[in-house]
């Protein structure tokens, strides 16, 4: 199957947008005000905070590229992650996903970007991309015009990031996300969530009877769960 092309997008594109739950074997995805469905999304912007689990199984970095902030997370393989510091500037691919309301980035691929040139190229790609839809025209020659600006050195505003008490992920974030990860079509075996998860069973027992009552997952199948 076809990997599906990321969008370049503004951080506000994908937080202001709707998320979209297929309720299939296709993707969810992210519909932007101006009407542009990315499954994947490609963003660049700064990191302003960084947060990684004592057990090194969860990882998460705020990027904020001057219009919005988002949290772009990583599970099991944090690797993409650690490689960034507060301060850097990071371009990262990754998939949207929502949780409790709020979107985030999974993170597939992450590069520092040490060249400001780079970030001068990505607004106006944004520009060049939105300036396609009608509607857009007029914001999109504001963005071209900042973007030929010389860069300004800003002072870095860091975000403070709620740390769980425990100083790890979520337990019911997690295994929505493997949930999510891992459903072929047929949902995901209990046992493959006790060994992916690493979550006592007494733990994925109370979480997975908390996803249910609340409506966030079904089991299509006796053992087998799926995202609503």
């Amino acid at each position: 199957m076809e990997r599906e092309t990321a969008v370049k997008l503004e951080v506000r594109d994908v937080v202001e947008g709707s998320f979209v739950r297929s309720g299939s074997k296709e993707a969810n995805y992210v519909l932007t005000k101006q009407g542009v469905r990315a499954g994947r999304v490609r963003l660049m912007g700064l990191v302003v905070s960084k947060f990684v689990s004592e057990d090194g199984k969860f990882a998460s970095v705020t990027v904020d590229d001057g219009t919005a902030t988002i949290a772009v997370r990583a599970f099991r393989e944090v690797e993409p992650l650690m490689k960034l510091s507060v301060g850097d500037t990071a371009d990262v691919i990754g998939k949207p996903r929502e949780y409790e309301g709020e979107v985030y980035v999974l993170a597939e691929c992450v590069w520092r970007v040490d060249d400001p040139n780079w970030e001068l190229v990505r607004k106006l790609e944004i520009a060049i991309q939105k300036h396609s839809l009608p509607e857009q025209a007029e914001e999109s020659t504001v963005m071209e015009q900042e973007a030929t600006e010389e860069p300004v050195e800003e002072s870095i505003e860091v975000v403070e990031e709620e740390v769980p008490e425990n100083g790890e992920a979520d337990p019911k974030m997690l295994v929505l996300n493997l949930i999510e990860e891992l459903d072929d079509g047929e949902g995901v075996k209990y046992i493959t969530l006790l060994q992916e998860s690493g979550l006592e069973e007494s733990v994925l027992e109370s979480v997975l009877n908390e996803l249910l009552g609340d409506g966030e997952i079904y089991e299509p199948k006796i053992g087998r769960f799926r995202r609503v």
